[in-house]
């Protein structure tokens, strides 16, 4: 998260916020919420802090609100929304404090890198990417249960760490501050927005209309581009969720309405990776290579000199070893057969037994 030094001069602020929060870093909004809203939000009072908890000695994010005028009531009721809902990948509300002279929130400090920093910093493998915004839609599957959608949902909304994982934050609070599309179908906005983010993850480039640091997609007869399309290596059955999540439809059937828990159900088809960014890709045997084309598996998990003992490797030298090649006079006879018009419905290969 990009943070700015406060002003070394006095400041209106009071350095503690409740005697408890101490006020160390202001956080430049509009790396926080991207948009223009991030600009007039910080024009209107708003200001966000990086802060400490001295009673339990943590980092915590303070949104300090404009001094001397009343809570928004539906700022008030999306805090209270977000703080009943509980999961680890979504930034928790702490505290809050609307009656003081200058009312703030208190939310979980949010490590990482945005998504827009993680893909202009290199993009993660396909499957990598496809685990990311699973956890995302699973996460926001419990938020929606309980009754809570996020309905701001941007780049910036989504921070990655490998050690740690993803966390989504701004849940209700981004909306409240900034606005919603009116009539908007809650569900489906946040399911797309994470389409969206898939498709940035899998193509370093974004398909939405919001103005982001990251280049458009390409389009064809007005069209978004399909992933594959793009960049060369994404699987099949992970560009055809994004593109079908895209246009609104569920990945496992279109008629179905696209819900989080169905993006997240349809992304755990994707075979899970370990938590690397692509690097230089090993160069495997081309039948393990073909397999896992097909199954999805990417590069990073494939048998080389940095990792020899991977599942697949090992299930295909097992299985090369379990079933012996047809021997010649076999073959020959079983063509023999065929040619004959005898029609025998029996193994090809023996067991091992």
């Amino acid at each position: 998260m990009t943070v700015v030094e406060a002003d070394r001069a006095p400041s209106p602020v009071a350095t503690r916020l409740g005697g408890r929060f101490r006020l160390d870093e202001r956080i430049n909004v509009g790396e926080h919420i991207s948009g223009t809203c991030g600009a007039s939000a910080e024009a209107g009072g708003l200001s966000l802090w990086k802060a400490t908890d001295e009673l339990l000695g943590r980092p915590v994010t303070i949104y300090l609100l404009p001094a001397g005028r009343p809570v928004p009531p539906d700022l008030a009721a999306a805090v209270l929304a977000a703080a009943k809902v509980s999961d680890p990948r979504l930034a928790t509300i702490y505290d809050t404090d609307f009656s003081a002279d200058r009312p703030y929130i208190v939310s979980e400090w949010a490590t990482g890198m945005n998504l827009e920093d993680l893909v202009l910093s290199g993009l993660p493998s396909p499957a990598l990417a496809a685990a990311m915004i699973a956890d995302a839609a699973d996460a926001l599957a419990v938020a929606h249960q309980a009754g809570r959608p996020h309905l701001r949902l941007t780049p910036r909304s989504l921070r990655w760490e490998a050690s740690t994982g993803l966390k989504i934050t701004g849940l209700g609070l981004d909306a409240a501050l900034c606005g919603s599309r009116p009539g908007e179908d809650p569900v489906l906005a946040d399911t797309q927005a994470l389409a969206r983010m898939l498709y940035a993850l899998l193509t370093g480039c974004w398909p939405g209309e919001e103005a982001t640091a990251l280049p458009p997609a390409p389009r064809y007869k007005g069209r978004v581009c399909t992933p594959r399309q793009v960049r060369a290596g994404v699987p099949a059955l992970l560009d055809a969720i994004t593109y079908q999540a895209l246009r609104g439809q569920a990945p496992d059937a279109p008629a179905r309405p696209l819900t989080p828990a169905a993006l997240a159900m349809a992304l755990r088809g994707v075979r899970r990776p370990s938590l690397w960014l692509v690097g230089p890709p090993e160069l495997p045997g081309p039948e393990l290579a073909d397999h896992e084309a097909a199954d999805g598996f990417d590069s990073v998990r494939r048998p080389g000199p940095g990792n020899p003992g991977s599942h697949a490797a090992r299930r295909w030298a097992e299985r090369g070893q379990a079933l012996p090649r047809e021997s010649v006079s076999r073959r020959r006879a079983r063509h023999a057969r065929a040619r004959g018009g005898l029609l025998h419905h029996t193994t090809l290969l023996r067991s091992a037994v």
